[in-house]
């Protein structure tokens, strides 16, 4: 992976979702920049290999902690461990997402409460526990994974999915004018295709591949992102270097021509 040369020696960062795809992408960055990670994720165990294998690659400290972003006792207790651990805490990428795919009619109020409470819910949350902190010692970065599918994209058989991730553009602009005068930048990137396992979730084989194919063909670019894309906007957006960025969501999706 080429990560985008960006120093956050001394920096602490929690990444939602940290253990696998892009999640795991944008901990790998981080590390890649000096900065201590901590994964926090619902599956403890692949949090441990993805922190023991971020720690071996980088040098860095590393912390696995659980985390349920359905759970708002768990996500409440995830800033004060890692605050234990470390000392402090000063970035947060919120990424943990799901997807749950039905169609209009088809769709139950569980599949549609189970996305909006990760990918929305979970996020405001997240951010109201850890921004206590970062109030404190007047520095933070936050940094949002969306998806084209909240921007203008539109998938039929997921409503819900793109409906959490419109919010979150919303979302980012109220907590980055709340939270802008204590020194702590709030964004948002929206994802295109990426080449992960999630594009196969309820998808059959032959979709998976028509999706891809779909996404190349109206990619600029032509071909999928890569975890590494958006770990890199990542790096940008909680580096120095966009100290006057904020309220933003970001688009990282290849030149979407079906989106300009």
């Amino acid at each position: 992976m080429s990560f985008l040369p960006v120093d956050l020696a001394g920096r602490v960062a929690i990444v939602t979702g940290g253990n696998s795809g892009i999640g795991k992408g944008i901990a790998m960055g981080l590390a890649s920049a000096g900065c201590s990670v901590v994964v926090a994720a619902r599956n403890t165990a692949v949090s441990r290999e993805a922190a023991h294998e971020i720690e071996q690659q980088y040098g860095v400290r590393t912390l696995a902690v659980e985390l349920d972003v359905k759970d708002v006792a768990s996500i409440r207790r995830m800033p004060e461990e890692v605050v234990r651990e470390f000392g402090r805490i000063d970035i947060l990428v919120n990424n943990a997402g799901v997807t749950g795919r039905a169609n209009l009619l088809e769709m139950s109020e569980d599949t549609w409460d189970h996305v909006l409470d990760t990918n929305l819910k979970g996020v405001f949350f997240c951010i109201q526990a850890v921004a206590r902190h970062m109030m404190a010692q007047g520095y933070g970065k936050i940094v949002n994974i969306s998806s084209i599918a909240g921007t203008g994209w539109t998938d039929v058989g997921g409503i819900n999915y793109g409906a959490s991730k419109a919010a979150i553009t919303q979302l980012t602009k109220g907590c980055a004018r709340a939270l802008g005068t204590h020194g702590i930048n709030v964004n948002t990137i929206a994802p295109g295709s990426i080449d992960t396992p999630i594009l196969a979730v309820g998808r059959t084989p032959e979709q998976v591949q028509a999706y891809k194919d779909n996404a190349i063909g109206k990619s600029a670019i032509g071909r999928l992102g890569l975890t590494e894309d958006i770990a890199n906007g990542v790096l940008f957006l909680v580096s120095d270097h966009a100290s006057f960025i904020d309220g933003q969501t970001i688009a990282v999706d290849g030149g979407r021509f079906d989106l300009m």
